[in-house]
């Protein structure tokens, strides 16, 4: 299942780059991922906590820069991974590129996702998926910009600073609940918008 996103950060180009591929840095502003280790510059190891009612649903596995073209702004990251308890496992190839734009950075992120087992059961409902993939993108450039404010007040830049990738807050479940609900309302307030 192929799904686009894209999001804008407000710096150039340049600086977003070299943001993004701050993995330790990053990882805590996506709902629900936790960074366990890296094995190396390009090969991280994590988990995403994804909260079903009363029952999390962990999928642990690694994450691997295949191609950084620092030119182009342009990265393809593998990803795989196995549920905690067995039900299934998702593997992902995610392309992200950047591109000038009038408030600083449009970064367009294209995944390709697979699932098996139990939880592939999910990925029947493709335009719910993507609309879910859509609200986590938003909370993560939420959660982005809100660090790049506080760290670019702490420092009178926008630059983030040692400090802040050096003690990560731990990450929180993320409930997919919530995450169909602010679908739903999106959907809602498009189809309100052209009436």
């Amino acid at each position: 299942m192929k799904i686009e996103n894209s999001f804008t950060v407000g710096l150039p180009p340049a600086e977003t780059w070299r943001i993004l591929l701050d993995i330790p840095t990053i990882a805590p502003c996506m709902p629900g991922a936790e960074l366990l280790s890296a094995d190396d510059e390009r090969t991280y190891r994590g988990r995403v906590s994804v909260k079903l009612g009363p029952v999390t649903v962990a999928f642990q596995g690694k994450a691997e820069f295949v191609e950084i073209d620092e030119a182009a702004h342009l990265a393809r990251v593998k990803a795989s991974g196995a549920e905690l308890k067995g039900r299934g496992n998702a593997a992902a190839e995610v392309l992200f590129r950047l591109a000038p734009d009038v408030s600083g950075t449009r970064v367009d992120v294209v995944t390709d996702v697979n699932l098996a087992g139990a939880v592939a059961q999910y990925g029947r409902a493709q335009g719910v998926i993507a609309g879910v993939a859509q609200v986590l993108i938003d909370q993560f450039a939420a959660n982005l910009r809100n660090q790049l404010a506080v760290s670019g007040a702490a420092t009178g830049s926008g630059a983030i600073p040692a400090s802040a990738a050096a003690a990560p807050a731990p990450p929180p479940s993320l409930s997919l609940v919530s995450l169909i609900i602010a679908y739903i309302r999106s959907r809602f307030g498009r189809l309100s918008q052209r009436s």
